[in-house]
């Protein structure tokens, strides 16, 4: 395969916007490797906005699983696209018939269980997984004959969004000497989150530190009202950001000055923006999903044999709950010394 051109590509991730984040430096290579080639992405709706005026792609086809015929037009509208190689990055029975289903000559995967036999090449899921997922998903590059030239994440914010961040900096009177510090509390499952009330707690101990500027992220309505009950009796002090799209808060993101969070999707878009990062892990592996490419510091329940589960559901998250607010005061200490990675 190594040295054949193709001109008609197709990546697929589906989840999530974290994840999605991760596969840019792929496509930025890939963009080097097939300069003259269509690359299109395919991905979930709600993803979709992470790779809008991404220079690297041509087109992002968005998936929503709907009606039997709507899944079934998709699919015919993909084989007419006629797609010449298709790299699938997530390797769930859906995104491995999906590439079988586009009709592509040229299938890359990796050998999870019987979905290996969807792909005309198949690539070794231990091998790739040694570090990173920015890494495991540069790994099909190998495969191709491509160099990796760049590593970097890529997240690029339209003028109107980069003006949506500064009128709400203005409208908070956030003054020029201000660290601002984003708290990301949230988390698609109840196990991998940081307790509210320890966040709570965080944002009154930010909150009375002279120059700091506290800021509280949210997305979904359940959220919303998190983020109400964490800055309550500190309204004052404490900013909730208003209801934004994706790429707005990716906006907000990337003019704070250091962002303390769950694994979750808000952290992974400030990395794009260098923000450096306090990030929480307990069942998820720091080496696997941790930020990339920023100054960080990891925390977590180091007392425990059950780290890195992977669960989605614990009746007892000591993990998560066993990480002290003290700690994070201490990080933050840490962080600042280092002048929050001298942005």
């Amino acid at each position: 395969m190594t040295g054949k051109g193709f001109h008609n590509i197709l990546v697929i991730k589906m989840l999530g916007v974290g994840d999605v984040v991760w596969t840019t430096p792929l496509l930025g290579n890939l963009r080097r490797g097939f300069p003259g080639a269509k690359i299109s992405f395919l991905c979930r709706t709600f993803c979709a906005p992470v790779l809008a005026s991404n220079p690297d792609l041509d087109e992002v086809i968005s998936f929503d699983p709907g009606s039997l015929r709507s899944q079934l037009n998709f699919i015919r509208d993909l084989r007419r696209r006629k797609f010449d190689l298709v790299i699938d990055l997530f390797g769930s029975p859906r995104t491995a018939f999906l590439s079988l289903a586009s009709g592509s000559g040229t299938r890359i995967g990796f050998d999870f269980g019987y979905r290996r036999l969807f792909y005309t090449k198949v690539l070794s899921s231990k091998e790739a997984n040694q570090g990173h997922e920015v890494e495991f998903h540069l790994f099909p590059l190998k495969a191709l004959g491509i160099p990796v030239q760049s590593k970097e994440l890529v997240l690029n914010l339209r003028p109107e969004e980069t003006a949506f961040k500064d009128r709400a900096w203005g409208g908070w009177g956030i003054k020029a000497e201000e660290k601002v510090v984003g708290l990301a509390a949230t988390s698609g499952c109840s196990c991998r989150r940081w307790p509210e009330q320890n966040f709570s707690r965080l944002a009154r101990d930010l909150s009375a530190m002279k120059n700091i500027r506290v800021v509280i992220f949210w997305g979904l309505p359940a959220e919303l009202e998190s983020a109400q009950r964490i800055a309550k009796g500190y309204e004052d002090k404490v900013l909730i950001i208003p209801k934004t799209s994706l790429r707005q808060m990716a906006a907000l993101l990337s003019g704070c000055d250091l962002v303390i969070g769950n694994n979750c999707g808000p952290v992974q878009i400030a990395t794009a923006f260098k923000v450096p990062v306090i990030n929480f892990h307990g069942p998820t592996r720091p080496l696997g999903q941790g930020p990339w490419g920023v100054p960080h510091l990891i925390l977590r329940n180091e007392s425990l044999s059950c780290l890195e589960c992977n669960k989605t559901s614990c009746p007892d998250p000591k993990c998560m709950t066993g990480i002290t607010v003290e700690q994070v005061m201490a990080a933050f200490k840490t962080m600042m010394a280092g002048e929050l990675g001298k942005r």
